[in-house]
């Protein structure tokens, strides 16, 4: 069997695995829409930032820090990446956000990746509806490889399902950079188990309808004293993407 016949291949097999995960998603998300009230609410973000319907309380603030380790696929070098955050509770129903990723190759400087604003809105209180509904917008930027700028928007829909100690959410997105015409349609699926009272595991899947470059993440959740939040998982690499790597993240809420 030539190369090019293993490379179809593995590509055919990762689309199936896709197309297949994504529907028992889904097919979770109906029998979950048609099961009884929910019982636990699930405020945070999934690791790799799909976000959920919950938001911050009014006046509520919520700083973090993650850390990646992993590989660029295009040059093979190890890379360290910062992520620093701020979300802030403007009402109930209503807050923003702001995010900055800088990027830290090995052997070289650290430089600007990636920044955005976020404003979302959620429709009621969890269980009011039997999905609930939120929505949000973000500006963006983010450097490419030319070290170029791009500036772009981000629309998306969040949909959100608790029952017993399960959540799943479906998000979809849409990537508009600015002064192109390459507009990408990014879906992403979690679902998250509350296994005890301060540990929670789950997983995303994410994907890019544009590039292919999707991803899965595995996950897992440690509540700690005086409202800190840790979260470890490993991004993987599918289809047309072999970038892998392990993020960090540290909430703390006031």
């Amino acid at each position: 069997m030539s190369g090019i016949d293993v490379v179809v291949r593995r590509r055919v097999a990762h689309r199936v695995w896709i197309a297949r995960t994504g529907r028992g998603l889904l097919g979770a998300l109906v029998l979950l829409n048609a099961a009884g009230a929910p019982a636990l609410a699930h405020r945070d973000d999934y690791l790799d930032e799909t976000p959920v319907f919950q938001t911050l309380e009014r006046h509520e603030k919520e700083p973090e820090y993650w850390f990646d380790y992993g590989r660029r696929d295009d040059t093979r070098q190890d890379m360290i990446w910062h992520n620093v955050a701020l979300e802030y509770g403007v009402s109930e129903h209503f807050m923003i956000d702001g995010r900055l990723r800088l990027a830290s190759p090995q052997g070289e400087e650290t430089t600007f990746e990636s920044g955005r604003f976020e404003a979302r809105k959620r429709f009621g209180e969890e269980g009011d509806r039997r999905v609930d509904v939120a929505i949000s917008g973000e500006v963006n930027a983010e450097r490419n490889d030319l070290g170029e700028t791009i500036y772009g928007v981000e629309p998306r829909l969040i949909l959100s399902r608790d029952i017993v100690r399960w959540n799943l959410t479906l998000n979809v997105a849409e990537e508009i950079p600015f002064h192109s015409e390459h507009a990408a349609l990014l879906p992403s699926l979690g679902v998250r188990l509350n296994a005890s009272r301060h540990l929670r595991v789950g997983a995303e899947l994410k994907e890019n309808l544009h590039t292919h470059e999707d991803s899965f993440v595995p996950q897992i959740w440690f509540d700690l004293p005086g409202e800190v939040t840790l979260k470890l998982g490993e991004s993987m690499g599918i289809n047309q993407s072999d970038e892998r790597f392990v993020r960090l993240a540290v909430e703390v809420g006031f």
